[in-house]
């Protein structure tokens, strides 16, 4: 590929050189015509048909005269012995008489006459031979003499092609070698980069510089993103897999009370008493139901994930609704005896909320600080609002691990003892999160081993 490319664009450089040297002898053919005055030369050779004879001397016919007026020129017509006999604008400093070596010398020269550039030429009108000599102004037309060998001509056609051709096409190609190695080689990498990203491979790291900075910067920055999707992706995986694996221990045990009271009431072999009946049919009940509670907090979690569940909004007393919530906890003839205070530091404290679902997570925030923390823990529940409203449930019971605490939040399931009084489905943390970021809340956490957890509700 890196060949393939190199060759490429040494292609185009080679194609635009040609491109270019053909375009360049056609501006110069093209601007270097310069009209009428580049025919000058051949107008003066050609002039001998405008002479003709008059009272058998030698004179300018009226479209020569014409002519000559178009090319801002002048002439003087010469017999055999180089004497004038007739001129048309002469200059002043143009002479009466002429030697052969002085035609020769102002035929080749520009500026022989002042400000003027000569041509000349011969003419045999009446059986006589003249000559003349046509003069035009230097500013229109000079001469240049180029002296040059006939033999040597080809070798000078062949310098001149590889002057003009050759060498800027090796020096192209050189340059072109040069430069396209520091172009193609980054392109090759980001090319070896994204097919790494493609396989998985997300530990690569390019240096940020050069030409392509911004592209390296935002491959790393890419590879970096991809790498912690990966990771929690993984994590996610895992804790799916937990989630399967406590779900399938929850529901197991409850099912097997269930099959082992329901074995024993078709057991034709014994028979039961009527208060044997109504125990193991309360049994069966119970476990029915938490299999059937377990079901919908799963169901009440997929749907607050995906945001189906409508909400029922209104403006209603937050305080009121926690002082509920300890009341019916302490109710709870297996936690009458539990330690909880709470200290709202004003009311009423009014909010826009759904009754239900947010005393579904406040209860299963205080539950958490319950069952997760012996008899004599104590509870604190406080609530106060300034410029936003806030929640607090501290307790000074045993504390969560950091590892426990980081992914407390994240894991779809923790099982929870379901012989336990408080039967949870354990997601109820879950649901409490998802509950309030559904009000447009936060909930952070923090804990330390042996001294308590905090848990601040923020709307």
């Amino acid at each position: 590929m890196k060949w393939r490319i190199l060759v490429r664009y040494l292609a185009i450089l080679i194609l635009s050189v040609v491109i270019v040297f053909i375009i360049n002898l056609y501006l110069a053919f093209k601007f270097t015509d310069q009209g009428p005055w580049s025919k000058i030369s051949s107008f003066s050779l050609d002039f001998q048909q405008y002479i003709i004879t008059e009272e058998e001397k030698p004179a300018v016919s009226p479209d020569g005269i014409k002519a000559l007026n178009s090319y801002q020129a002048w002439i003087q017509i010469l017999n055999q012995e180089g004497y004038e006999v007739f001129s048309y604008n002469k200059p002043a400093d143009a002479q009466d008489h002429y030697s052969p070596s002085e035609m020769v010398f102002y035929n080749i020269y520009t500026g022989a006459i002042k400000d003027y550039t000569t041509f000349s030429g011969t003419a045999e009108v009446g059986g006589n031979a003249w000559s003349y000599i046509i003069g035009v102004p230097m500013q229109k037309v000079a001469k240049y003499s180029f002296v040059y060998s006939p033999e040597l001509l080809q070798s000078y056609l062949v310098l001149m092609l590889a002057s003009f051709l050759v060498v800027p096409v090796i020096v192209f190609i050189v340059m072109g070698y040069i430069f396209g190695r520091s172009l193609t080689n980054p392109v090759l990498q980001i090319i070896e980069g994204i097919q790494l990203l493609a396989r998985g491979e997300y530990d690569r790291r390019w240096p940020e510089k050069g030409l392509y900075n911004e592209i390296y910067r935002s491959m790393n920055h890419l590879a970096k993103t991809l790498k912690k999707n990966e990771i929690e992706r993984q994590n996610m995986e895992q804790m799916r897999e937990e989630w399967i694996h406590n779900l399938s221990h929850d529901l197991k045990t409850p099912l097997a009370s269930i099959k082992g009271y329901g074995e024993l009431l078709t057991d034709e072999d014994y028979q039961f008493t009527g208060q044997e009946v109504k125990s193991y049919a309360s049994i069966i009940q119970r476990k029915a139901e938490y299999m059937e509670e377990l079901l919908e907090d799963l169901k009440l979690t997929q749907v607050l994930k995906r945001g189906l569940i409508p909400l029922n909004r209104q403006n209603q007393d937050l305080v009121a609704l926690l002082r509920d919530i300890t009341i019916d906890v302490l109710n709870n003839p297996y936690y009458e005896n539990r330690r909880i205070v709470f200290t709202p530091e004003q009311e009423p404290i009014v909010f826009l909320f759904d009754k239900t679902l947010m005393q579904r997570a406040l209860t299963n925030l205080i539950y958490n600080a319950i069952v997760h923390n012996n008899e004599d823990t104590e509870i604190y529940i406080s609530i106060k609002k300034s410029d936003h409203i806030q929640i607090t449930i501290q307790d000074n019971g045993q504390g969560i691990s950091q590892d426990e605490l980081d992914n407390l939040f994240e894991r779809y399931y923790r099982g929870t003892n379901t012989n336990a009084h408080h039967q949870g489905s354990g997601l109820g943390l879950a649901i409490a999160r998802q509950v309030i970021e559904t009000h447009g809340g936060t909930i952070k956490v923090t804990s330390t081993l042996g001294a308590g957890t905090l848990v601040t509700v923020m709307f």
